[in-house]
Formats: C-alpha cells, structure tokens, sequence
C-alpha cells in the first residue's frame, strides 16, 4: 500500500497537485563572529515547523503576518519547537533573540 501512495504522490507532483508553498525560511545573525540568533522555519504542506536553534537573548520571538497584519507572535526557548497550522499561504515573519515591543512587516521595530 505504501508503494501505492508513493507512485500517486509521486505523480501528483509531477503534475503540480502539491502544495506549492513549501520552504524553508531561515534567519541567522552574528555579531563579532558570535552567533546571536539563529531560526529555522520549514513549511510544508501547510503545516509550519518553527525552530529556534540558537539565541543571545535566550529565546526566539516571532511575530507571523499575513500582508501588513500581524495575526500570530509567540516566543520559544532555545531548542525549543513548534508545529503551527492554518497559517496563510505566503505568510511572513519576524523573528529576534530579544523581545520587542512591535515590529512592521519589513521587520523594523515601531
């Protein structure tokens, strides 16, 4: 059955019947050759994965938008994880190893 699945899906995407929002988003600062932050977010089939692998503040804070609206922010600690769904397609995001008070969607602090 397994082998099934994988010739259908295989084909589905050959076709382009997959969720073509798939990527990777990675965002990764050093200051004087220290790492200060370091994220990974992994989109896949509609679902987000949020990773915070490294931060100089301990935590990584994001703030998910959807055009110029905010619509999700929330912190994770350092190896720290988070599956989200029901994002939009094509959200954006921004993340600090320190907490701000606002952020623009062009990630500069209000």
């Amino acid at each position: 059955m397994r082998i099934f699945l994988a010739i259908i899906y295989c084909f589905m995407n050959l076709a382009g019947c997959t969720d073509s929002q798939n990527r990777t988003l990675v965002a990764t600062t050093k200051e004087n050759g220290v790492t200060t932050l370091d994220s990974v977010v992994e989109v896949r089939m509609g679902r987000a994965r949020f990773a915070c692998e490294a931060s100089a503040g301990g935590q990584c804070h994001y703030t998910v938008f959807d055009g110029e609206k905010p619509i999700r922010t929330f912190a994770l600690a350092v190896s720290e994880e988070r599956l989200v769904d029901g994002l939009p397609s094509g959200f954006t995001l921004c993340v600090y190893p320190i907490e701000t008070k606002a952020f623009a969607s062009d990630c500069r602090t209000a």
